[in-house]
């Protein structure tokens, strides 16, 4: 068992003090060489073999610095205990072989004399390897257990400087003032002063170096090695890549023994080869001053295994029943799960939670489903029947619409009833809703539906350990405005994620962003990123567009409770005399032309209404009396203040050319701010007027048909189009009354109700706008990742 001796031998005359003093006023310098192990050569003495066969060996030690070392090697603590970084590497070597060692400390002076002469197994005290040093006859040097010297370090995709000898001279150059790096620069690199910079410590000279105040740094080897190695994104040694050449200057230090003492010198060398990490660990712990950078972006691109996804957040907020949000969502179904989810590449409704739905009642409003065996929540915990109806009634209790709204509500007061989710087991559960819903299996697929982990409510909130649910990923940092790393969740039911990391940067702002896209440190630029930034990223060769699925619609509204509007032909010419794709055009490839009120990528969605027909409209505006003559006088109202982006004006003004084209229409364009629009919109003051759907920056409420089409159909009151229609309404209803495990005749229905809407015109479907992301070549799969609801499905993405 490897321990040091009890007690430290002082061998040290009162006489000793002043002749040490005397001795260290004049410090030799080690001679710098390039990388070598030097053994010093003369005749032997007589001694007797070694300790170390015996497992013990006696060591001499300089304390507290050998004569001539700038750098701390070895100290006597408080206690009289010899400490430092010898004593450790001393530990190290002789745990290898199990040894006990007494160290003895002694003076420098004649202390490579006294193991020569056997006093001493060996020395350890700095001493260099170099064959100019000061040599002793009977002493043989070990292979080096620490080499050290000065190196250059750059930021990390920097091509240009590839040795240290290629320095521009008039590039800045980083120094520690006072330091070897100093003299370094000057000396061996030659750099003026006019280009050298001064800082105090090695991490504040980096810390320069990465936000590029200087283009170049000299620093001690250990430090470098450290920092790259931490920090291998933003900084690297120049020339490391062919060993010595990195090396400026050099010297490297090994343990003395007497030079026929073979056995022992060939079992030090084998423990120093043997321990390189356990060396280098001291190293840092002693000689490496380690301080946090603010490392930024990388330099070097990404790592090979791991998508690095950015977007821009002031806040992330990952409580289930919070206002749907297109990030917040995002990490959500990335981290957290329902009964069932839409499988994102074949857009199906899919268990996922659930094992099955077990049965369905005759009446449809009973819905009985069975858990899948083995749920572990991320804390441990295992995911019950409990946990289903804790996290339904939590929403309920919250005030959550697509809960209340949905689940069975007897007594009428806007809240679900408490038995509306019944626990019928450990693994099964019950829900009873209002009326049939044939979609309730996608509600089901949404955040106000996941399971969460009731202990995370029994304390701080802390997604990392105990919050959200069973997701495709589980948080494993979150650093609170920088970056989520996720990894796997390998107690996810559902397909396996291709990707087993996934990091989400977060920014301020796009202009961020953009560099990190440009510089290669991320992956997928996403969330946040406006049309003009789109544009600009597009411009870019070396950068990708995914264009997924729509998530957001622009759209007009005709008041049809009174002419013009409450003539269908008027609203069937307008149709007709819209160009949608040169309406598209205006907004410089952010929309794509809109045929339907279900935007393309939802399930469901039909091309149902008409392309262009200047003559089709000019023969329904006649036949409902509007000629050039007698020309449809219409006010058009829409949006000026910028809440659907910067092309509303330019988007009206094509409308309204496109209109007049016909040459029976004539229109006004009116403008309004937001908070005045909505007001005056409600109180049904704009006959003719452009929205868009949903709120911006809010995800559809569900990826399925009635999420884009129920509200145009039974909120006319409240949107104030007026629209009533008797056969719509019929099948809406035959549509809800579908069984869900139907979900062709489900689709199909919603096909008819397309095909109705393209006749009477709830609203006239213009533009929609695709999520779109940039990306690097190097990743796959970011179309078919961009699901229905305008978020993004991490676990198809591969690199």
């Amino acid at each position: 068992m490897l321990k040091q001796s009890k007690y430290v031998q002082i061998v040290m005359f009162l006489l000793l003090g002043w002749v040490l003093v005397a001795c260290r006023d004049g410090e030799p310098q080690p001679v710098v060489v390039t990388p070598s192990s030097v053994a010093a050569t003369a005749v032997p003495p007589t001694m007797t073999p070694t300790n170390a066969e015996l497992g013990f060996v006696t060591v001499a030690v300089d304390v507290p610095n050998p004569p001539y070392a700038d750098f701390n090697m070895s100290e006597m603590d408080a206690f009289g205990e010899v400490t430092g970084f010898d004593v450790d590497v001393l530990g190290v070597v002789a745990g290898y072989w199990d040894w006990d060692y007494e160290l003895v400390v002694t003076s420098y002076e004649g202390m490579l004399s006294s193991v020569a002469r056997g006093e001493f197994d060996m020395a350890l005290a700095a001493l260099p390897i170099d064959e100019t040093a000061e040599s002793v006859a009977g002493i043989a040097y070990t292979e080096p257990y620490l080499e050290l010297g000065q190196v250059m370090v750059v930021r990390a995709n920097e091509t240009e400087i590839v040795q240290y000898n290629m320095w521009p001279a008039t590039e800045l150059l980083g120094v520690v003032q006072g330091t070897a790096s100093e003299k370094t620069a000057q000396e061996e690199l030659g750099v003026s002063e006019a280009n050298l910079r001064y800082y105090e410590t090695t991490a504040a000279l980096l810390q320069a170096l990465i936000d590029g105040a200087v283009r170049g740094a000299v620093v001690d080897s250990d430090d470098a090695r450290y920092y790259t190695a931490n920090y291998w994104q933003q900084l690297k040694i120049v020339g490391e890549q062919e060993g010595s050449e990195a090396w400026i200057t050099y010297q490297a230090y090994g343990m003395a023994v007497a030079d026929d003492n073979d056995i022992l010198l060939a079992q030090l060398n084998e423990a120093i080869g043997a321990t390189a990490e356990a060396r280098q660990a001291a190293v840092t712990k002693w000689l490496v001053s380690v301080a946090p950078l603010d490392a930024g972006d990388s330099l070097v691109g990404t790592p090979e295994d791991q998508v690095v996804v950015g977007i821009v957040a002031d806040e992330i907020d990952l409580d289930t029943t919070a206002t749907a949000d297109l990030v917040n969502w995002e990490i959500l179904y990335n981290t957290s799960g329902g009964l069932f989810a839409v499988d994102a590449e074949t857009e199906a409704i899919v268990p996922a939670l659930a094992a099955e739905l077990t049965t369905l009642s005759e009446d449809k409003l009973e819905y009985t489903f069975t858990l899948q065996e083995g749920l572990v929540f991320p804390d441990g915990r295992p995911l019950t029947a409990e946990d289903v109806k804790f996290s339904v009634e939590r929403a309920r209790g919250l005030g959550v619409l697509v809960v209340n709204g949905i689940l069975k509500d007897d007594d009428g007061d806007g809240f679900a009833d408490a038995d509306a989710v019944r626990v019928l087991n450990e693994r099964q559960v019950s829900f009873r809703l209002q009326e049939p819903t044939s979609h309730f299996l996608y509600l089901l697929s949404t955040p106000p539906y996941f399971v969460v982990s009731q202990a995370c409510f029994e304390s701080e909130l802390n997604p990392i350990e105990s919050c959200l649910g069973v997701g495709p990923y589980r948080i494993v940092n979150w650093e609170e405005g920088e970056q989520i790393d996720l990894e796997a969740n390998g107690d996810w039911p559902g397909p396996a994620p291709i990707m087993d990391k996934v990091q989400i940067r977060l920014y301020q702002d796009t202009a961020r962003m953009q560099e990190s896209l440009n510089n290669r440190s991320l992956d997928i630029g996403w969330t946040g990123l406006s049309d003009g930034d789109l544009q600009n990223l597009r411009r870019d060769p070396n950068l990708e567009y995914a264009q997924g699925a729509s998530f957001f619609k622009s759209y007009m509204v005709f008041e049809q409770s009174q002419p013009p509007w409450n003539d269908r032909r008027a609203r069937q010419a307008v149709a007709y005399a819209v160009d949608r794709e040169a309406l598209a055009e205006v907004f410089e490839g952010s929309r794509i032309p809109s045929y339907s009120p279900i935007p393309a990528g939802t399930a469901g969605q039909v091309d149902s209404q008409p392309t262009r027909d200047l003559d089709q409209a000019r023969e329904l505006l006649a036949q409902a009396g509007y000629t050039r003559t007698n020309p449809l006088l219409m006010d058009l109202w829409y949006i000026n203040d910028g809440r659907y982006g910067p092309y509303e004006g330019a988007y009206a003004e094509a409308l309204k050319e496109q209109l007049e084209e016909t040459g029976a229409i004539r229109v006004t364009l009116e403008g309004a701010g937001w908070n005045t629009y909505r007001v005056q919109m409600s109180q049904c003051e704009y006959p003719a007027f452009l929205l868009g759907w949903p709120t911006p920056g809010q995800p559809p409420r569900a990826p399925e048909p009635t999420s884009w089409i129920n509200y145009f159909i039974y909120s006319t009151a409240t949107l104030c189009s007026n629209y009533e229609s008797p056969t719509m309404l019929s099948l809406a209803a035959e549509a809800l009354e579908v069984v869900p495990t139907a979900e062709e005749e489900w689709l199909a229905a919603y096909g008819e109700i397309q095909r109705l809407w393209a006749q009477e015109y709830p609203t006239l479907d213009l533009v929609q706008v695709p999520r779109v992301a940039v990306h690097v070549a190097a990743v796959d799969g970011v179309a078919e990742a961009i699901g229905a609801t305008g978020v993004m499905h991490y676990g198809v993405l591969q690199k």
